[in-house]
């Protein structure tokens, strides 16, 4: 089951399940450039279809030294304070080297070739996530790709993942997985019993045609793939509307190995868009209105979850 939820897309009931996050900053200045109130902002899609922008070494190092070893040492903690950004995961628009991407006739690549170094460097109130090639100077994560419905048959659905995640990492192995932004894709933790490990899947525009297509979609995948669905984060559980345009709220999702429980936890942060950035650069993102929200759901193989308990 589910332990916490923001609340689908029509409540307007106070979320549930949230975590405060630290102080607001006082409300910057208005921007000369601001639109006028007709103009409605147009949110990204989903995950990563900014466009791709190359970004030098000398420019990456204005903006600090990373933080991931914070982010990875206490991921909700990290995340409770900080607005995870995840647009452009790849600084340079192509997947580091060494990295190896799914595809629609093979969407599951192995953990250990999903490997890629996390870096998280602070700029515009954003906590900015990137990646580079594995072996870097920094935490080691697995990397869990997009694929656009685009790509995939339409009576199929698109699913891009990642196989054979250890249910608990030895020292050495990532113990975090990272995907791009969600603005109506799902992400759900899927349990391999022939070889009692793990798979993530990025299962795009779960709710494009309405949820009842997306668990189809979603209970064919399985049952070609022979996998259980152990968790999952959906479009109602982290998008409503939000701002005087009723932008829908998206959502940072990340999994992460907890210690203290010895399992594994997906986690979306709720985060609302605020701008498209700098021509060629991230989308900036913003604190909602509730704050920084937090949907946290274990994973647990013994406790598999019901079709019929997605939204």
């Amino acid at each position: 089951m589910k332990t916490f939820k923001i609340g689908g897309p029509k409540s307007s009931a106070p979320l549930r399940g949230l975590q405060n996050d630290a102080p607001k900053p006082s409300a910057p200045t208005p921007s000369p450039s601001k639109p006028a109130p007709s103009a409605k902002p147009v949110a990204p899609k989903d995950g990563f279809d900014t466009a791709p922008s190359k970004i030098g070494s000398s420019i990456r190092g204005l903006f600090g030294p990373s933080q991931a070893d914070s982010f990875a040492a206490d991921p909700m903690k990290f995340s409770g304070q900080n607005i995870l950004n995840g647009y452009k995961l790849f600084q340079n628009g192509a997947p580091p080297q060494g990295v190896q991407l799914p595809t629609p006739n093979k969407p599951f690549v192995p953990a250990n070739q999903s490997v890629a170094t996390l870096n998280v460097q602070q700029q515009h109130g954003n906590a900015n996530l990137s990646l580079s090639a594995p072996g870097g100077n920094g935490p080691q994560v697995n990397y869990l790709h997009y694929l656009s419905s685009g790509q995939g048959k339409p009576d199929q659905g698109s699913f891009a993942g990642i196989s054979g995640v250890p249910l608990h990492p030895k020292p050495g192995q990532p113990s975090m997985v990272m995907t791009g932004p969600l603005n109506g894709c799902a992400v759900h933790a899927l349990h391999n019993k022939t070889d009692d490990t793990l798979s993530f899947v990025h299962q795009a525009d779960f709710s494009k045609y309405g949820a009842s297509t997306g668990k189809q979609h979603l209970e064919d995948f399985l049952k070609k793939n022979d996998l259980q669905l152990v968790q999952s984060l959906t479009p109602h559980d982290y998008s409503h509307p939000t701002g005087s345009h009723g932008i829908e709220t998206g959502a940072t999702a990340f999994a992460h190995y907890d210690k203290a429980s010895a399992q594994w936890k997906l986690v979306g942060q709720l985060n609302d868009w605020k701008n498209g950035g700098a021509p060629g650069g991230r989308p900036e993102l913003q604190r909602p209105p509730a704050g920084l929200g937090q949907w946290l759901g274990p994973v647990d193989p013994q406790k598999p979850l019901s079709l019929d308990e997605l939204q």
